[in-house]
């Protein structure tokens, strides 16, 4: 039945908005697309931005004066869940946040694996999300002579973390390690390992994947099948002089061979794996004879890769796809050429900071279009496993945790890729679509917030969604605050003003006598109804 539900999503379209005035429109043309409302694209901004559902009062003031859109959309990103934002949505971009690393807690002797192998994996998230927030060049993603810890990683690893300090901070590594940025961080190169055979190749294309948006692994190759595989000389030979392996392989091989200080004999040795190893530096002599070089340029260290990497015109046009694809949710086509062109330039004007190019992003046509009535669903967007998270929290207080794991941001214990997320190794891309398995995650978790924010409000001096009618009334004991309940949970959870006699408001009345019926007490069918309303496409989608 909630499949179905899903199938039968459409799209009210509303009055069109501005654009944001000072930001040109990449898709301003006479053909452009018929807009959402202001109060639609600020629910869309608000929970790319921050995470969260607009407040009541937001919506209220966007509604008495759409011309305020695009400075309280300026404003999400002054909020403090900004930077939260940012490390979830190139999480999936990264594919850092593993479960599990060769090595954990219990190797430095600490108890808490799951707070651990979180910093370890967003160890290079921290560093983008801080050129963010304090409008840092981009080019420090691979120039900064900085890092990012909190406790855990910076009391394991060698860096000049304080002794007493709680909380993630800018920190730099003191083993004379060079200084690249990203590329010079343990919680990459943990991320993705490599082997004698394997050469670092692994790891220089998810430098070109993250960075210039160029996968290896995505381009079509013609290779000869005569090679033996299970001879290393004749696939070192192949690597030189085959068509099909020299297509990619001379521009491949360079990148890795920067890499080889980050080279371990032992994976799951803490002496090995925590430690910068520049005497390994030169091993490309011996293990590959390639060396180090970025596309016909050569150089020496990481403090050259990272250079290089800064100089190259595909660097920040990748930032530019990045951006627009993941607050689209879609991928981009050549109808975007237009817009990612003017995008660039708006990136390359302010610097290569990232929140003008995010604010461009969200003012254009591509951002705040309508879908058609006909459109799928892929034309809306998911909440993806972290917004679900932060969006219940929001409401209700509730987050779904076990044993310190989040069980929306973990797939040891929890539940991360049953609702959809990623995990970094086997599922690397969010689902766009409904799956059955996140149907029944989004039951559960619905049932728990739910149940949560019911008992806490029965108590509470300032509830925190219940604020309109006691939770011991009922439609007959108090029918006008009744009413008033349920046209603020429409507002505050879909961002939709709903008629006091409305069928939202029938149907929700009619739906709370039959739990009533079922369950006996007031507070319990408050409970299911919230959670129904939870996990409806209008809350999920948007």
């Amino acid at each position: 039945m909630e499949l179905t539900l899903w199938l039968l999503v459409s799209c009210v379209v509303e009055s069109p908005s501005d654009v944001s005035p000072g930001v040109e429109d990449p898709s301003d043309t006479p053909d452009a697309p018929e807009l959402l409302s202001a109060v639609a694209v600020l629910e869309r901004a608000s929970l790319d931005l921050r995470g969260v559902r607009p407040t009541v009062a937001e919506v209220e003031a966007v509604e008495t004066d759409p011309a305020r859109l695009d400075a309280m959309i300026a404003g999400f990103m002054e909020d403090e869940r900004f930077g939260e934002r940012v490390r979830d949505l190139f999480s999936t971009i990264y594919l850092t946040r593993s479960d599990y690393f060769y090595v954990g807690a219990a190797d430095y002797g600490q108890t808490d694996e799951a707070a651990f192998a979180r910093a370890v994996g967003d160890e290079p998230l921290r560093i983008l999300s801080t050129i963010a927030e304090e409008d840092l060049p981009y080019t420090q993603i691979v120039l900064g002579e900085w890092s990012m810890a909190d406790e855990s990683i910076g009391h394991a690893w060698p860096m000049d973390y304080p002794a007493d300090g709680e909380g993630w901070e800018k920190v730099h590594y003191t083993d004379g390690r060079p200084h690249a940025g990203i590329l010079s961080t343990n919680g990459l190169w943990w991320r993705y390992m490599t082997n004698g055979s394997n050469a670092n190749r692994g790891r220089a294309n998810a430098i070109s994947r993250i960075l210039l948006c160029e996968d290896y692994l995505g381009k079509p190759i013609s290779f000869d099948r005569n090679v033996n595989l299970l001879d290393q000389g004749a696939v070192n030979d192949a690597l030189k002089t085959n068509p099909g392996c020299v297509a990619c392989h001379n521009t491949l091989d360079p990148i890795a061979s920067y890499l080889w200080g980050f080279y371990y004999f032992n994976y799951d040795s803490r002496d090995d794996t925590t430690y910068y190893h520049p005497e390994r530096e030169q091993y490309w002599q011996s293990m590959t004879g390639v060396a180090p070089g970025w596309y016909g340029s050569p150089g020496y260290d990481l403090d050259d890769l990272g250079l290089q990497v800064a100089a190259d015109p595909r660097f920040p046009g990748c930032m530019v796809e990045q951006s627009y694809e993941l607050f689209l949710g879609r991928s981009s086509t050549l109808a975007d050429t237009a817009a990612l062109s003017a995008l660039r330039e708006v990136f390359l004007a302010h610097d290569l900071t990232l929140r003008p190019l995010f604010a461009a992003v969200l003012a254009s046509d591509a951002y705040r279009a309508a879908p058609a009535e006909d459109a799928s669903l892929a034309s809306r967007k998911l909440l993806s496993a972290d917004q679900l998270g932060t969006v219940l929290e929001d409401l209700t207080g509730f987050r779904f945790t076990y044993q310190g794991y989040d069980m929306l941001q973990t797939d040891t214990y929890g539940l991360r890729t049953l609702a959809g997320g990623v995990d970094g190794v086997y599922s690397t891309r969010p689902a766009e679509e409904p799956t059955a398995t996140m149907v029944l995650v989004h039951e559960r978790v619905a049932q728990a917030a739910a149940a949560y924010v019911v008992e806490g409000d029965q108590a509470a001096a300032e509830p925190r969604l219940f604020t309109e009618v006691a939770l011991s009334a009922t439609p007959d004991s108090d029918p006008e605050g009744f009413v008033a309940q349920l046209q603020v949970l429409h507002l505050r959870l879909y961002g939709n003003r709903v008629a006091a006699d409305g069928p939202e408001v029938q149907a929700n009345v009619a739906l709370w006598r039959e739990l009533y019926a079922a369950e006996s007490t007031p507070a319990a069918a408050w409970s299911d109804l919230l959670s129904v309303l939870f996990r409806d496409p209008a809350f999920l989608l948007y």
